[in-house]
């Protein structure tokens, strides 16, 4: 299945994106394949601004305020020219902007590239009014120690996995990581949907798929949704 039809979208979706292994390429994703529409891309964490080339980023919140919606990819948030980063809106400009697009993706957390992540308490920024909260891991850390290397915020990678500094990263602190009262969907709104992301060979698609079995045991009705697949291919399947 194509993503578009995993994720029941609807007019005027907002989804929230959080986790880690694929976020950024998740939304580039949705984005190109609803270019057609009104589309809204915006971070309500700093963020390197997709589609730099294309569109005119906004300097204070007012020039934000006042841009006009229109068919095809807009990236809105206020740019910090030192850093190259956009800033997040004030949440009640984006609930205001919602009437004016078919489609609002908010990149809500932030990893640096890495595999795994902990959240802070106020992490990651989901604003109430979202429809979906779609979290995004990936397999690949499987194995690898538990260091700064590989992991986002260590210490609360630990703490929320049991995990001890140094160890090999288990499934079970993968499933911790993601389903923990302060894991990848601690503020979440909306609808869930858990997509294991870069499973492009048989081997990862066993891992990826014993994984979500697990987790369907384990939290039953916690997601709408278990998926895995590959943003890059665009082909997923449910469990």
């Amino acid at each position: 299945m194509s993503i578009i039809e995993c994720l029941d979208l609807f007019d005027r979706s907002i989804l929230a994106v959080t986790g880690c292994g694929g976020k950024t390429s998740f939304i580039n994703l949705l984005a190109e394949k609803k270019r057609d529409k009104k589309v809204l891309i915006s971070p309500t964490t700093k963020t390197y601004p997709l589609y730099a080339d294309r569109v005119k980023l906004c300097k204070t919140l007012q020039q934000c305020e006042e841009h006009q919606p229109q068919t095809g990819v807009q990236c809105l948030g206020i740019l910090n020219t030192a850093t190259g980063k956009l800033g997040p809106l004030p949440e009640h400009v984006l609930a205001d902007m919602m009437p004016d697009y078919d489609l609002m993706l908010l990149e809500a957390d932030g990893c640096r590239g890495l595999l795994c992540k902990g959240w802070r308490e106020n992490e990651p920024v989901i604003p109430w009014f979202c429809t979906h909260t779609v979290g995004i891991v990936t397999m690949n850390a499987l194995g690898s120690a538990a260091t700064e290397s590989i992991i986002h915020r260590l210490p609360e990678f630990l703490s929320i996995t049991g995990l001890q500094k140094g160890k090999p990263i288990t499934p079970q602190a993968l499933e911790a990581m993601v389903c923990s009262a302060q894991g990848m969907f601690k503020n979440s709104a909306g609808a869930r949907y858990l997509l294991v992301n870069q499973v492009e060979d048989n081997t990862t698609a066993r891992i990826a798929r014993s994984f979500l079995q697990r987790i369907k045991k384990n939290y039953s009705n916690h997601f709408t949704k278990l998926l895995y697949g590959s943003v890059h291919l665009d082909m997923w399947q449910e469990v």
